[in-house]
């Protein structure tokens, strides 16, 4: 069950992502600054989290967590952060159709990222890198 409930959780992600640069460009579309845009979409989605952390009572182990998995994501963080102010830059000015994609390269680096530093805890088969070579030829193809 917890295999499905995993790709559920990550078709669910996909629809997010997959819906989320078109209220974003229309956001821009009305006259809206990059910088502005993110700043309302972060912290209606730190609201979104506080609401998520609350209600499953994550919180309390919040306050118990190890200070390398506090670190590792405060790393995370600014990765995402930085991928976040990039990315709305990049639709502000570009076309969403191509920068949505082009954006979805990261698959290539995710493997490279678990190849280098997840080797002992995670496994990367065949179909994974094929399908990750897939993925880039696809996105080469729409680009």
């Amino acid at each position: 069950m917890s295999r499905f409930r995993g790709q559920l959780e990550a078709i669910l992600a996909s629809l997010s992502f997959g819906t989320a640069p078109i209220f974003a460009k229309k956001g821009f579309l009305s006259g809206l600054h990059p910088l502005s845009g993110i700043a309302i979409a972060v912290f209606a989605g730190l609201l979104v989290n506080i609401v998520f952390v609350f209600s499953t009572g994550e919180w309390k182990k919040l306050v118990l967590s190890k200070r390398q998995g506090f670190l590792f994501s405060l790393i995370a963080g600014g990765c995402n952060t930085v991928a976040v102010v990039t990315y709305f830059w990049a639709m502000a000015i570009g076309k969403v159709a191509l920068v949505v994609p082009i954006t979805c390269i990261y698959t290539l680096f995710t493997v490279v990222a678990v190849f280098a530093f997840l080797r002992k805890s995670e496994t990367l088969d065949t179909w994974t890198v094929i399908g990750t070579i897939l993925i880039i030829v696809g996105i080469m193809l729409t680009v």
